[in-house]
């Protein structure tokens, strides 16, 4: 049933509001009224999260947090459609209800939930709806639901990594851009004013700064909307394959940067396959999911020889090897799954080996980084220092 939103007058005359279901607005103005209220405002709720902040794609917390609330009540003995029933009610999930409404309705219906699901195509991301899907045949929902809310907390950390490299060289490069800007073009400029009137030649270095700052002062918005462009043409470029197939080789060939993107794409990949294995994906469908999902084009060409190579009956490390996009080490674990039958715990230990691997270079990258910048930022004031007091020393010897 469509959800709506009404504002009332109680007997007192005070004002309430709140949702309620119902088929039409008609339907929902009379039961509004059954409750002792004369409505004055009513309106389907869903029209109104549309423009709200909680609309849109489920984050990857709230993916996480449904799918550990859902594999809780279900392994308690709690209906599907009464969980979902009681998780609506909860105050956390009141900018998601429509949604959560749609869902239980859906349900209700009789129809299959990876099915209610895949036509939302706003709850959980296409890549985890086979592991639903293989856990309503199989009558292990609960388990299904454990799993994948496993494996979202590790995307939440995973991206929290990668958050963490770039967050502080980010930061770091916007305050220092934004001090030697300040510095070109207010103390500059006053240094140039100050000397104006000196007999002889200036400091070279100290030409080339007011050179420098009369060029940004007079070329700013030139520079910034350059500097647009450049930002405009890139993200266009990055939508075709070829562009950002090239980008994504200049990455990898970056010294401490390339391999922690290698090492967090494999650990994705890897805890991801593990997961669907282990939930009864079988292992050919788990690559063309994953190959259809993944954003890198070099991992999806990677992906898409290893599905014909399985399609042809070759093996999985053998698969893996002839596409040449995969590390020997996840190789020689995929090798050693097949030998003993035990494919999803080893490729579990690849990214568990993956992680441990992630986290020290990311230790090491911002190790390096942190004085790296410490020196370029430090290095440009001090050469704008320098500028600007040469001349002042020069003038106090001479006087």
């Amino acid at each position: 049933m469509p959800l709506f939103r009404y504002q009332a007058y109680e007997r007192d005359g005070g004002e309430v509001s709140g949702l309620i279901e119902a088929d039409d607005v008609a339907a929902a103005r009379q039961l509004v009224k059954s409750r002792g209220l004369a409505p004055f405002a009513i309106e389907p709720a869903a029209d109104e999260q549309t423009g709200s902040f909680g609309a849109g794609q489920f984050s990857l917390v709230e993916q996480a947090r449904l799918a550990r609330q859902l594999s809780a009540l279900l392994k308690g003995g709690v209906s599907l459609t009464k969980a979902l029933a009681g998780i609506e009610t909860q105050a956390a999930w009141a900018s998601r209800r429509s949604s959560l409404v749609t869902l239980r309705e859906g349900i209700e219906k009789g129809r299959d939930l990876s099915g209610v699901l895949g036509e939302m195509k706003s709850i959980f991301a296409p890549a985890l709806l086979s592991v639903i899907r293989v856990g309503e045949t199989t009558g292990r929902l609960d388990f299904a639901f454990a799993q994948l809310s496993s494996h979202l907390e590790r995307e939440l950390d995973h991206r929290r990594r990668l958050t963490a490299a770039i967050a502080y060289p980010a930061i770091t490069a916007i305050i220092s851009i934004g001090v030697l800007a300040f510095l070109m073009v207010y103390l500059v400029p006053v240094v140039a004013r100050m000397f104006a009137d000196v007999q002889g030649d200036l400091p070279w270095i100290t030409r080339w700064l007011i050179a420098f700052s009369n060029f940004f002062s007079a070329n700013w918005l030139l520079i910034s909307l350059a500097l647009l462009g450049l930002f405009v043409a890139f993200k266009i470029a990055m939508r075709f394959p070829g562009s950002r197939r090239q980008y994504e080789k200049l990455q990898l060939k970056l010294p401490i940067w390339g391999r922690f993107i290698e090492g967090m794409r494999m650990e994705t990949w890897a805890r991801s396959t593990g997961m669907m294995i282990q939930c009864g994906v079988t292992l050919l469908e788990c690559i063309k999911v994953i190959r259809e999902n993944e954003t890198s084009v070099l991992q999806s060409e990677a992906l898409a020889k290893v599905e014909k190579a399985l399609e042809r009956g070759t093996s999985f490390s053998e698969a893996l090897k002839s596409s040449e996009g995969f590390p020997v080490f996840v190789i020689q674990m995929i090798e050693a799954g097949e030998a003993s039958g035990e494919l999803a715990p080893m490729l579990y230990s690849a990214a568990t080996e993956l992680e441990a691997d992630n986290r020290s270079v990311t230790e090491l990258f911002l190790t390096i980084l942190e004085p790296a910048l410490i020196v370029i930022m430090g290095t440009a004031v001090g050469a704008i220092m320098i500028g600007v007091l040469l001349p002042i020393y020069e003038m106090n010897r001479f006087m």
